[in-house]
């Protein structure tokens, strides 16, 4: 189950565990299970192989039984009785394998899957780490008389009283039924003891399936109690877990500062500003043999768009006016792309014009 929480106040662990907290918890060992209900599934998975190798377990039983009840235990001149006892003390714990085996391989196989079908595949050393805390006389009483521990063996006493007294009634039953069992044959008669033990089981198994699906919600409930966090506390797993915002805005700002650095540096590269004329500015470069078309270098508007005609106007780069091909770059072509094939021609002009003034070849 979860860390302890008991100096914290429960009014104010009004935060659901986040699923990194949870997790914490699972590689800790602590998770949500309900053994009432692996108990659940053990017994019926049990049953039913036990129920289901009835007839044969009886012959095997009945074949030691015959064998043995014939055995001559009359001391005989030369016989080895060490050896006698020997073999068949081995033949009865053959028969106890063949009895029990498969009963306790059902229940062994059941119960892992009832325990994965809750957890998965969980392994962990946290719970058998040396704890002091663990062997503290003080905190175990503590821990002994807690309310928790309190409800837990109520709940037990009560199955415990609930399943004797199914048991008891149901048996009552039979026996009151048992007197007609003189007059039938010895076979119908275990025939007819199996039927009342069937029924006994499956209603034990019943009392057992509700005592389990009310552990299983309850556990579930419990654990996401314990495992709650408090406001403040969920505020500082978030800021651990994705950073502080504050710290990650100044990222993001050195960010942005950094690339628009980067981006006005570029301009002195270009070719020519086709701007709106004040509102926006695009800067294009083009290297006929590097680039297959001009490429967008700088763009901006209002600020940056002043900035990056005013660092063209330094470096002797031409400004173009151009209301329209300046808006459908700014808005269809962004930073670093090249320019799309609808606007070769618009732009092929403004080169043109601005390669003629430098006396320059396209």
């Amino acid at each position: 189950m979860a860390e302890n929480d008991e100096d914290r106040n429960p009014e104010d662990l009004s935060e659901d565990a986040s699923p990194y907290r949870l997790e914490d918890f699972r590689r800790k060992g602590q998770v949500s299970q309900s053994k009432e209900l692996v108990a659940l599934f053990v017994a019926v998975a049990s049953g039913m192989v036990l129920f289901s190798f009835a007839p044969m377990l009886a012959e095997t039983l009945s074949k030691f039984m015959h064998e043995t009840l014939e055995l001559d235990l009359v001391v005989k001149p030369g016989a080895n009785m060490q050896e006698v006892a020997g073999n068949k003390l081995i033949q009865m714990l053959k028969v106890m394998g063949a009895v029990g085996l498969p009963i306790c391989l059902a229940g062994f196989f059941i119960g892992i899957a009832g325990h994965l079908s809750q957890i998965g595949f969980l392994f962990s050393s946290e719970p058998l780490t040396p704890d002091l805390e663990k062997i503290n006389p003080i905190a175990g009483l503590k821990r002994l008389i807690s309310v928790r521990n309190l409800v837990e063996t109520s709940r037990v006493v009560l199955k415990g009283v609930i399943l004797c007294f199914v048991a008891y009634s149901m048996v009552k039953a039979e026996i009151y039924k048992s007197p007609v069992l003189i007059f039938k044959h010895p076979i119908a008669i275990f025939e007819v003891l199996g039927d009342a033990g069937k029924r006994i089981f499956l209603s034990l198994c019943g009392v057992l399936a509700i005592f389990a699906f009310i552990d299983f919600f309850l556990q579930r409930r419990e654990f996401g109690k314990q495992v709650r966090v408090t406001r403040q506390e969920a505020k500082q797993e978030a800021k651990e877990q994705e950073g502080d915002p504050m710290i990650k805005a100044r990222i993001r700002s050195l960010q942005r500062e950094a690339a628009r650095k980067r981006m006005m540096a570029a301009v002195k590269k270009a070719d020519v500003i086709i701007t709106n004329p004040t509102h926006i500015a695009i800067a294009l470069m083009y290297e006929k043999d590097k680039m297959v078309a001009p490429r967008v270098v700088a763009k901006g508007a209002d600020f940056i768009a002043e900035r990056i005609k005013k660092i063209a106007a330094e470096n002797g780069i031409p400004t173009v006016e151009n209301v329209p091909l300046a808006r459908a770059l700014f808005k269809s072509v962004k930073l670093g792309q090249i320019i799309p094939k609808n606007l070769f021609q618009a732009v092929a002009e403004v080169l043109a014009y601005v390669y003629k003034l430098k006396n320059k070849k396209l």
